[in-house]
């Protein structure tokens, strides 16, 4: 994985260059342009470059990014399969392992090509940042903003693969677990989150407030999350950017499952229509059909009237409601249940729907159940939460089903074209990081 990187690193670097430069081409000469086919690796330690480097980092961020939010979407109770093609009705019915080529060796142009692009931004993160501490200050005027922003999106890169997966291998191992995973993206968003102060960069300041919240929360360090989650300023958001220039750049959950015109691999769940709170629709949760099949020509096709509703449609990454949603969680799993059923309110209220346990008779347990529930709505489509939900509540008395689980959408483990829902509750190392990664072979 790791000369895999190095290779996509140099011709994503050089393209980014390309692209920066073009405007001080001669456009009549262009074709005249030869373009090298290696490049080599001494050619991006220029300190006039770190900019370019560090917009490098972003794009590939951004375009995994896409990818992993599809993915784990369609994996989630998001979705009920209604694809004719077999890898789409695949992940739609939980049957991924790690043979799967989809995941695994697949760009993120291509649908659900996760594994590779993820480890592409993140090792680009890492090795970016190597090289733009080597450069002189002097020689870049925004060095310490660039340190902090490929630190940043380094931790998210990492998050993703630590939420995602089963276990992972960065580079040549060893196996890591999916705490070890979390526990090196928390320290990759306290270095970030440390350049973005000293840069005095507000906005890179709450992406890593709010990755490194999301990160204590899944390690239950909640005092941790508290803390963090309180910091991200309302209104925040971040998105990644998308556009109609490439695959690469398209929104994939429009592209590959929800936009009549392109997608319809799968329809909105059932468990997804006509959401309402008290007996009021509840704006968060807005889907609709046209009563037209999808791709599988055979089930009706939902999707969501507001979200994902075009490939260039940006993707959000994060943003306050779900950093307020973690200090919910994080406040009513520690007793503070007056916290959880604020910000409850608050959400409610920002949206026109009825208030939460207005007489406070609600136990700790059924707070912590609303905040779950609160999530599934706010969140919709959004983040890999829902899938993450579903993976960190299972076993506990919050459980959260995966589809064809009991108590599920489907409980009796089979969809609604009658195909068995396979046990896929995270990603599995694929097959050919174990065989090709020398640590990883006994």
């Amino acid at each position: 994985m790791r000369d895999r990187c190095r290779r996509a690193f140099a011709r994503g670097a050089m393209l980014a260059l390309a692209c920066s430069v073009l405007a001080g081409c001669d456009l009549g000469t262009l074709l005249d342009v030869r373009l090298p086919g290696n490049v080599p690796d001494e050619a991006l330690n220029d300190p006039s470059l770190a900019g370019v480097l560090t917009q490098s980092v972003i794009a590939d961020f951004e375009c995994a990014w896409a990818s992993y939010v599809a993915g784990t979407a369609l994996l989630s109770d998001q979705f009920i399969q209604a694809s004719g093609n077999l890898n789409q009705r695949n992940w739609g019915t939980r049957r991924v392992d790690s043979s799967d080529a989809s995941y695994s060796t697949s760009g993120c142009q291509s649908p659900y090509g996760i594994y590779g692009p993820l480890h592409i931004a993140r090792f680009q993160a890492e090795d970016i940042f190597r090289r733009i501490s080597g450069f002189p200050d002097a020689e870049v005027p925004d060095k310490t903003k660039d340190l902090a922003t490929v630190r940043i999106y380094g931790g998210w890169a990492l998050l993703a693969l630590a939420e995602g997966f089963c276990e992972m291998a960065i580079d040549q191992g060893p196996l890591m677990s999916r705490t070890d995973v979390m526990k090196l993206a928390e320290t990759r968003f306290t270095e970030g989150l440390a350049l973005a102060k000293q840069a005095n960069v507000a906005d890179l300041e709450s992406m890593a407030l709010a990755g490194r919240a999301r990160i204590r929360l899944d390690l239950e360090d909640f005092a941790g999350a508290i803390a963090d989650a309180s910091g991200v300023p309302p209104g925040y958001v971040k998105y990644a950017t998308r556009d109609e220039t490439s695959s690469r750049r398209y929104n994939q959950i429009c592209a590959n499952l929800t936009c009549p015109a392109y997608g319809r691999n799968a329809s909105i769940a059932p468990n997804y229509r006509d959401v309402r709170w008290e007996g009021v629709p509840d704006p968060r949760v807005r889907v609709t059909t046209t009563n037209k099949v999808a791709a599988d020509n055979a089930t009706v096709h939902w999707y969501p009237a507001d979200k994902a509703t075009s490939r260039a449609e940006p993707v959000r990454i994060t943003s306050y409601q779900e950093a307020q949603l973690i200090l919910a969680e994080a406040s009513a799993r520690t007793g503070d249940l007056a916290t959880a059923r604020r910000i409850i309110n608050e959400l409610h209220a920002a949206v026109g729907i009825p208030g939460y346990d207005p007489g406070a008779t609600a136990t700790q347990s059924e707070v912590v159940r609303q905040v779950i529930e609160e999530r599934r709505r706010e969140l919709f489509l959004e983040g890999g939460n829902r899938f993450n939900d579903h993976f960190r509540f299972h076993g506990t008395e919050w459980a959260v089903p995966y589809k064809g689980e009991p108590g599920s959408i489907d409980p009796n483990g089979v969809d609604h074209t009658g195909v068995p829902y396979g046990n896929t509750t995270c990603l599995a190392l694929p097959d050919v990081e174990r065989v090709g990664n020398p640590n990883l072979n006994g």
